[in-house]
């Protein structure tokens, strides 16, 4: 009986000390996921402002119709349409 008793109370101590040690992985990894939440978010904040920006650039139409400097233009803006699709909605 005595054996039966100590064997439970080992695994009741080895049990408490895991899920102890979870949590405090779990808690870590929230804290983690926070901090990529707020990083993701300010990164698609960013792309909107470029994309307002380069908006705002051409509103007129100027940049793509000069032949000089139009192929840049567009192809600034082919990546700021690629960077589009990361921005949250």
């Amino acid at each position: 009986m005595e054996i039966i008793l100590v064997t439970l109370s080992l695994l009741l101590i080895i049990a408490g000390f895991v899920i102890y040690n979870l949590v405090k992985k779990n808690e870590s990894l929230e804290d983690y996921n926070t901090e990529l939440e707020d990083f993701i978010k300010k990164q698609s904040e960013a792309i909107g402002i470029c994309d307002r920006r380069l908006q705002q650039i051409d509103d007129r139409g100027i940049f793509i119709s000069d032949d000089e400097i139009g192929w840049f233009f567009q192809e600034i803006k082919r990546i700021q349409e690629a960077l589009n699709e990361f921005r949250l909605r």
